[in-house]
């Protein structure tokens, strides 16, 4: 049923969009429905009438027969009569194959509609509540149900239209239907009802169109109206639908009006290029199979697959789900359903000359789908663990991406139509054959990769665990000195810089809870992604990936581990007691990979993210109402939209996407759970942190509640299910978009929260003697005041400007800012200050202090991905990378360095 269920909630969902009314959307989904039914209940009705007919011609000869004898000789006599007949019993069967279809579209219906939540409270019309039955009418303290009874009506008055002339057996099994459809739905909820009621009237309509003597032509002019109106109300109603989605209608309505010049020019096309083709009943069935069966290998395992070896780590253990090939196997599941036993049914019930034109456009598009995922992939940035794009803009289809595919999709067509006309079908059986043995390749391949990776990172949680706490309980694990010194290093991933002063400007609270601190907006990061902005934040200079480049005799994920150990190294040599929380890609893995600590027991390395957001959503009951497998389901229930997305045509991947909903209800485009897996971190910092340690203490906490932005709830900017109010200063200046706002919101949460720590500090008076660096690896491509000037690059010169806040030992001045050229590369040198020195680098034998050079630093475009850097030197692109020296805010001091 899942197939079905899913073509139906994709149906509501556009009609929801399209009204922004859910009554409108069941009534769109019953019309949609029934037309897209129309011609399996047509060849249905004719199994039907032919069974019936042959019944009636027979019944004469069967009574003879009964009347006649008895026992086993009527039974052997009988059979000779069936026989010569060329008529079986179980023909019979025939009579119920409207009842077949019909059965599996209730049940997805029945599953879909029954099992939404926000059909509750919706009114539509005379019904007051859709999530609920109607109770329309009520007789005292008894209310009765009135839907059902007016659909039971509708049901036996197209029964009666149907079924006139019939036997009274066909007569009996329709009314008993209606029966049973009555008691099935009586206390349904009113959106059911309402929904099988339409399809009942459907019914009535459609049971009367036969009764007329043009029923085609009558329907065909109700369908060209009802089309254009709908349309036409769409657009109304919507009137800022983009160019993109009034295309999408417009071409809907131009197929209907023309439908037919397409069903003569079909005919023709059969009659012209496929009669000799139709007569080789096994080649069109194998074409056909080997078709469905190649879409469902790319849908089902080659993509999946492919997306999750990216990053196999990222999607294990993600809500209940421990393996990823979990997601395959669901996918593979319901796309076997989707290319292979709905297809197969309907190829089963077509006549021959369908059954040809099938197999004809199920090769055309499951080849041209092959050449869309391959050839024409898509370069569309990152794609998170839940399927979200970073850069959804770059879904937008260029001319050329728009007409290309469809010119090579043409190609397809006349090459396949020439073969087809010469009757060259052992080419496109070997072709399909070896497409489809070379996905299956593919995808176990993969798998196996998968499978590998994930057995690793397994025994990697599992070892992490015998050192770790993995019980959600509020066991301290920051441990700061009273009396000596503590150094933190808050490493707040992708936070922007230039929102501080705002956020600032909004609470103003916040610049007592900042007191001592010195804000350096004039900070650069020398990489856009966390693989190259994070090692000079943990080992300095000699870390820049310009540094790191030249030394080619090693490899890029050993130098990273190297860089992740000069501070904690460094301090532990010092005496101090150091911890470090969720190192940023540790042994080049996207988590838990803790291995190059390992060696250095005085070094205390853990993961908190999303080890508390458990205990979180117990304390914030409004937040935990999706339970602890949202985030898998979300990533099931994603993962075979995604997979359409990629067989798509370029131009239709946006609309595919849709705003990050794929179309699916009960969808947020925010994933508050990821997000609450590191803003949970942070809310608990206070109950996470003990001052009764007795030795100076060095922590380095990675935090990612900043890269992982959604819109939170106005004014407190907190997170919650249904957001209702997203003010923020910038919505009132058109300059920043939704994305800039959402990381806005992303940054204000993480400020505030860290505020309540630092006034935590001072209660339990470590406040003073602690130095507290907090610093970005980066920033990001959104719209910020730095760089809003600019003539050209702001948006990615932005990615380049990373936070840097310190407050030394003893700082009580009022927050201030410097405008001195800083770069991540100092926090080395800002936290050693007055520490030790020489500090020297226990892997190059070099002074932190001594390789600092500042007068020109090189910012690298790069792949953010562990995978695609297992050399030696970081590829860049040098049209995005860019030199920058003395202030970050003179456009002039930018030079990309593919002009250098």
């Amino acid at each position: 049923m899942q197939p079905i269920e899913l073509l139906i909630e994709l149906l509501f969902v556009f009609f929801y969009k399209a009204f922004d009314n859910y009554g409108f959307a069941i009534a769109g989904i019953s019309l949609f429905v029934g037309f897209l039914t129309l011609p399996l209940y047509r060849v249905a009705d004719q199994l039907q009438r032919k069974e019936r007919d042959m019944r009636v011609a027979m019944q004469p000869g069967i009574q003879r027969i009964k009347t006649a004898f008895k026992g086993d000789e009527q039974y052997m006599i009988l059979s000779t009569f069936y026989r010569q007949n060329h008529y079986h019993p179980a023909y019979a069967l025939r009579s119920s194959v409207s009842l077949l279809i019909q059965v599996p579209f209730f049940i997805a219906a029945y599953h879909f509609l029954s099992h939404l939540p926000q059909l509750q409270g919706e009114s539509f019309l005379f019904i007051q509540d859709l999530g609920r039955p109607d109770g329309l009418l009520s007789i005292g303290s008894f209310s009765i149900n009135v839907l059902p009874i007016l659909m039971t009506v509708v049901n036996v008055a197209a029964g009666i239209i149907y079924t006139k002339g019939f036997p009274l057996r066909d007569k009996l099994q329709l009314y008993g239907m209606a029966g049973l459809f009555l008691v099935l739905l009586y206390n349904s909820p009113a959106g059911l009802v309402f929904y099988w009621t339409l399809n009942n009237v459907f019914s009535l309509i459609k049971n009367i169109f036969y009764k007329l003597k043009q029923p085609l032509k009558v329907l065909y002019i109700l369908a060209v109206i009802g089309a254009v109106g709908m349309v036409s109300a769409i657009l109304l109603i919507k009137s800022d639908f983009p160019l993109i989605k009034r295309l999408v209608l417009l071409f809907g309505v131009v197929i209907i009006i023309a439908l037919p010049l397409l069903i003569k020019a079909v005919q023709l096309f059969q009659a012209r290029y496929l009669a000799r083709f139709m007569e080789n009943k096994k080649q069109v069935a194998l074409l056909f199979i080997l078709s469905m069966v190649m879409m469902w290998l790319i849908s089902s395992f080659v993509i999946p697959a492919n997306l999750i070896a990216t990053s196999p780590i990222e999607f294990s253990f993600t809500g209940v789900v421990q393996n990823p090939l979990f997601y395959v196997y669901q996918t593979a599941l319901l796309f076997f359903g989707f290319f292979v036993i709905w297809p197969i049914f309907i190829y089963g019930m077509a006549s021959k000359e369908m059954r040809s034109l099938f197999a004809f456009l199920a090769l055309v598009f499951s080849l041209s789908a092959v050449v869309n995922v391959f050839v024409f992939p898509g370069a569309y940035g990152n794609v998170s663990k839940v399927l979200l794009f970073d850069e959804p803009a770059l879904l937008r289809a260029s001319t050329l991406q728009t007409i290309i595919p469809l010119l090579v999709t043409l190609a397809i067509f006349i090459v396949i139509t020439l073969l087809f006309r010469g009757i060259r079908l052992r080419i496109l059986t070997s072709l399909l054959t070896i497409t489809v043995l070379a996905s299956a390749a593919n995808g176990i391949y993969t798998m196996i990769n998968i499978q590998k990776a994930y057995a690793i990172h397994a025994k990697n949680v599992e070892g992490n665990s015998l050192t770790e706490i993995q019980s959600d309980r509020m066991k301290p694990v920051i441990q700061l000195n009273k009396e000596g010194k503590n150094v933190v290093v808050l490493f707040l991933d992708r936070a922007i810089s230039s929102y501080l002063p705002i956020i600032f400007n909004q609470f103003p609270e916040l610049e007592e809870q900042y007191t001592g601190f010195t804000f350096y907006p004039n900070t650069v990061s020398p990489g856009k992604v966390t693989l190259t902005g994070s090692p000079p934040i943990m080992g300095g200079y000699e870390y820049l990936p310009s540094a790191i480049n030249l030394r080619e005799d090693e490899k890029l994920v050993d130098k990273h581990n190297e860089a992740s150990l000069v501070l904690p190294l460094l301090f532990s040599e010092t005496g101090y007691d150091v911890s470090v929380f969720d190192p940023p890609l540790a042994n080049y893995q996207w988590e838990s990979d803790f291995s190059a600590f390992k060696t250095f027991p005085d070094v205390h390395v853990s993961s908190l993210k999303g080890r508390y957001s458990s205990q979180y959503k117990m304390e914030h009951p409004e937040i935990d109402l999706w339970g602890p497998e949202y985030e898998s389901n979300l990533i099931t229930r994603r993962m075979p939209m995604f997979s359409l997305l990629r067989i798509a045509y370029p131009i239709l991947r946006q609309l595919f996407y849709y705003e990050g909903t794929y179309f699916l209800m009960d969808e947020n485009t925010q994933n508050t759970n990821s997000f609450i897996d590191s803003y949970s971190v942070l809310h608990y910092l206070p109950r996470l942190t003990s001052t009764v340690t007795e030795k100076n203490s060095f922590i380095f906490m990675v935090n990612d509640t900043t890269h992982e932005p959604i819109f939170l709830q106005a004014p407190e900017y907190e997170p919650v299910v249904d957001v209702t109010d997203i003010r923020n200063p910038l919505q009132e200046d058109e300059f920043y978009d939704e994305k800039a706002q959402i990381h806005y919101h992303a940054n204000v949460a993480a400020l505030r929260k860290i505020g309540i720590w630092l006034d935590y500090l001072r209660e339990e008076a470590v406040f003073n003697n602690t130095r507290i660096i907090i610093v970005s690896d980066h920033g990001n491509t959104v719209a910020t005041p730095a760089f809003r000037d600019f003539t050209e690059n702001g948006l990615l010169l932005a990615s380049y400007n990373a936070l840097l806040m310190v407050k030394d030992f003893e700082s009580t001045k009022p927050m201030q800012t410097d405008n001195s050229f800083m770069t991540t590369a100092d926090v080395p040198i800002l936290a050693l200050d007055q520490i030790r020195e020489p500090a020297i680098n226990p892997f190059t034998g070099k002074d932190v202090f001594e390789v600092v050079d500042k007068s020109l630093i090189e910012c690298y475009y790069s792949s953010h991905d562990p995978q695609n850097n297992r050399g030696n030197k970081f590829d860049y692109n040098a049209q995005y990378s860019f030199s920058i020296h003395d202030s970050i805010f003179e456009e002039s001091n930018w030079t990309p360095l593919g002009q250098e």
